[in-house]
Parts: C-alpha cells; structure tokens; sequence
C-alpha cells in the first residue's frame, strides 16, 4: 500500500506547486482529511495501482494551502484563479527534466469536502487525477500538520510531512 500511495502522492503533489497565487483558496477545516485517488493514463483507464487509492494527511492552517501549492516543486509560474467554491490552478512543471503542463481544478463542496480535478500533459502522455478529499474529524495522536501516509489496520502509517525539505 505505502508504494500505491507514494505514487499517487508523488502526482499530485507534482501537479502543484509554488505559485503566483492571484487568488485565495478557501480554507478547509483542520484535522484528519481522506483522499481517495485515481490516476488514468490517455486511454480512459487508471494506471496500474493508481485507482482508488486512499491516503490521510493532517491539516491545520498554516499547512492547508501548502498541500495544494507544494513547496520544494519543479513548479514555476502558477496561478490560482477562482471564487466563491470553484478554483483553478494552472502552470508548468518539470518531470524528469522534461517541461509539464497542469491544469487542476478545486470544487469545494464545504470546508470539510473538496474535489480536485487535474489535468497533466507529461511526457509519456496525458494523465487525469481526480481526488475526492474528505474531512474526517480530529488528526489521530501522534500525528503533526502536515502528516501525509496511510491508515494501517487503524493505526496511522506515515510516508512524508509536507513541511520536510522535499516533502510533497
């Protein structure tokens, strides 16, 4: 599981990054959020091991927008446009040394519900990433804002925290 999650982590916290931010996401409530992932390739269909996939990470005001505009990326020249609960986050990227455009999209049900949308054109073809995040109350004891991993026979199982150097 953790080599499932850190691949779908690894596209999404590719798909933002540091921005030019015009404008303002809305914030979402802190404590423990769930993502449930998918990552299709040109064909329609999801990458090997990249359907469905669920990750949590803890959330607090000051890690909230880094989640969606990572820190420590091969971003440049993004924006955030949008109001009220739909925004949009647009830029280029690089993977494996080879430029990426993104195109991601935020609908926010409420504070406690989002849904990104992300259009990738990498090298080896258009990907689509779509994640329904949800809020699901308190972070568990021991985790820190920031904690991005997987839930393990209940007990949190940490990949990364997004405030390290290099964290997503």
């Amino acid at each position: 599981m953790k080599m499932h999650s850190a691949a779908v982590l690894a596209v999404l916290g590719f798909g933002v990054a540091h921005a030019a931010v015009a404008a303002s996401l809305p914030a979402r409530e802190s404590g423990l959020w769930q993502s449930t992932t998918t990552v299709t390739g040109a064909d329609g269909k999801p990458l090997p091991n990249a359907e469905n996939v669920v990750t949590v990470s803890c959330v607090d005001p000051s890690t909230d927008i880094k989640f969606f505009t990572s820190n420590d990326n091969s971003c440049t020249s993004l924006t955030v446009s949008g109001s009220g609960a739909k925004y949009a986050i647009d830029g280029s990227c690089m993977q494996s040394g080879k430029p990426v455009r993104i195109h991601e999209t935020l609908d926010y049900a409420s504070a406690q519900s989002v849904t990104l949308k992300a259009a990738i054109d990498s090298p080896s073809g258009p990907l689509t990433v779509t994640s329904q995040l949800q809020w699901q109350g308190q972070c568990q004891a021991g985790m820190e804002p920031g904690d991005e991993g997987s839930m393990v026979d209940g007990a949190f199982s940490k990949a990364d925290n997004i405030n390290d150097p290099g964290g997503l």
